[in-house]
C-alpha cells in the first residue's frame, strides 16, 4: 500500500506540528524557568572594640563580687551591670570561663546558660 499525495502531505503536518509543540515546550521552560545564578559573599571578620568605663579587670571583679552575693548570674544581668551589649557581655563571660585561672564556669539551669563559682556546681 502505498500512500497517497494527500497522505503524505497530512503527515507531514502532524509530524510538523508534533516537533514545534515540543520546541514551544522546551522553549517555554527555558524562558519562563530561568536558571538561578547565586553568588555567595564571604563578609569579614568584624571587630569590636568595647569602649567603656570599666576595664575588663574591673568587670571580672564586679563578676565575681556578684557571684559572691548570689547563686548565679546571667548575661543578661552581667550586661546591666558593666553597661555591655548582651554579645559582647555574653562573649566576655565565655572568654572567663575558658580561663582556667578564672573561678568561673557555665552551666544550663532551665534551658538558659548561666555562670557560677566553680567550685559551687
Amino acid at each position: 500500500m502505498r500512500p497517497t499525495g494527500k497522505l503524505k502531505m497530512v503527515i507531514m503536518a502532524i509530524v510538523v506540528i508534533l516537533s514545534c509543540g515540543t520546541a514551544n515546550a522546551q522553549r517555554w521552560r527555558r524562558y519562563h524557568h530561568p536558571y538561578r545564578v547565586v553568588t555567595v559573599v564571604s563578609g569579614p571578620a568584624v571587630t569590636v572594640h568595647v569602649s567603656n568605663r570599666f576595664t575588663q579587670g574591673e568587670r571580672f571583679r564586679m563578676a565575681m563580687a556578684y557571684l559572691d552575693e548570689h547563686e548565679y548570674l546571667t548575661v543578661k544581668r552581667y550586661a546591666k551591670m558593666t553597661e555591655l551589649s548582651k554579645a559582647a557581655a555574653k562573649a566576655e563571660l565565655d572568654a572567663f570561663v575558658a580561663d582556667k585561672d578564672k573561678p568561673i564556669t557555665a552551666v544550663i539551669r532551665d534551658r538558659k546558660k548561666v555562670y557560677v563559682m566553680r567550685d559551687r556546681n
